[in-house]
C-alpha cells in the first residue's frame, strides 16, 4: 500500500495525541472530590504545558527518523501495522539507550558484579521488555500511527472519488 509523504507527516503528528490525551485525562480525573480552587487550575495548565513540551519533545527526536524511515518503508511497499510495531521498539530502544547513556554517562551497562557501586546490581536495560504495561506503552501509538495511516488514506480516496463522480 502506497502513502504519499503529506499522509505519512500527518499522521507521525497526530499519532502521539491519543496517548498524551489519555494519560492527561486520568492523571487529572479525580471522581471522588471536584473542587476548583486555584492550586487544581494551576496544576491543570502546567499539565497543559508539560504535555506540549513532550509533544514537541517528540516533534523533534523521533518525527525525523521515523519519518525517514517510513518512506524507505513506503518506497518498498513495507510500510503495515507489523513493519511499523517492529520500527517503534526499534527507535524506542534506541531512545531509551541513547537516554541512560545521556543521563549516567556509560554505554555499556557493567557486566560484573562486583564493579557495580555499593553491591549493588548493575543495570540492565533489557529488563524494561518484561513489563507488559511497557510494551503496551510501545506499541500504542505504532497502532494509533498506522490507524492515523489507514484514515488519512481513506479520506483522501472519498475526496478524489467525489471530485471524480460527475465525470462518470
Amino acid at each position: 500500500m502506497k502513502y504519499s509523504s503529506e499522509q505519512i507527516k500527518k499522521a507521525l503528528l497526530l499519532t502521539p495525541l491519543p496517548l498524551l490525551l489519555w494519560h492527561f485525562f486520568f492523571k487529572f480525573m479525580n471522581v471522588n472530590k471536584v473542587e476548583f480552587n486555584l492550586d487544581h487550575i494551576f496544576a491543570f495548565f502546567l499539565g497543559i504545558v508539560g504535555y506540549s513540551i513532550v509533544y514537541l519533545a517528540y516533534c523533534i527526536l523521533t518525527v525525523p527518523f521515523t519519518f525517514i524511515f517510513s518512506m524507505l518503508l513506503n518506497h518498498y511497499n513495507y510500510l503495515n501495522v507489523w513493519t511499523i510495531c517492529i520500527s517503534s521498539i526499534v527507535i524506542t530502544s534506541l531512545f531509551f539507550f541513547f537516554l541512560g547513556w545521556i543521563f549516567t554517562g556509560e554505554i555499556s551497562p557493567k557486566i560484573n558484579y562486583m564493579e557495580s557501586m555499593e553491591g549493588e546490581a548493575p543495570p540492565k536495560w533489557w529488563m524494561m521488555y518484561t513489563d507488559i504495561s511497557f510494551i503496551i506503552f510501545i506499541l500504542f501509538p505504532g497502532l494509533c500511527y498506522w490507524r492515523f495511516l489507514i484514515f488519512l488514506q481513506k479520506k483522501q480516496s472519498k475526496i478524489i472519488r467525489s471530485y471524480f463522480s460527475n465525470y462518470f
